[in-house]
């Protein structure tokens, strides 16, 4: 998969969420090979997760040396997937990969990309509607 490809399925990904209501893309592709995606989409809720990703295609396929998905309302925090070598989250067995919960807890993850994102974001937004 080519950087280019990568990017035409994030974008993909993104419009195959019914709940999303805008989305702002920011692609700076450094090399045909590396690429930093960022973007902010927003929720038919009001909600937004904030994202980025830092990727590089390689033999073996895309690898994605850094990324965050921050979703949040307003300035109100619901959870914050990253891989940053967080030394608060050293404890965590699953570290550098590790999702910051609300009360400023840190809890194992594994490694996400935004399909597993918005999948969680649709869950937390069809129980809501669903009360």
């Amino acid at each position: 998969m080519s950087i280019n490809d990568y990017i035409r399925n994030i974008e993909s990904i993104i419009n195959s969420f019914v709940i999303v209501s805008s989305v702002n893309l920011n692609i700076d592709i450094k090399t045909t090979d590396i690429a930093f995606i960022s973007g902010k989409i927003e929720f038919r809720n009001g909600s937004v997760l904030d994202f980025k990703e830092f990727v590089e295609n390689t033999e073996a396929g895309i690898e994605k040396y850094k990324y965050a998905y921050n979703y949040r309302s307003n300035s109100e925090f619901f959870f914050r997937y990253d891989n940053a070598p967080d030394p608060s989250a050293k404890g965590v067995s699953t570290f550098p990969y590790h999702k910051h919960i609300q009360g400023g807890k840190i809890t194992d993850a594994r490694q996400v990309d935004l399909s597993d994102v918005l999948a969680e974001i649709e869950e937390i937004y069809m129980s809501e509607i669903g009360n």
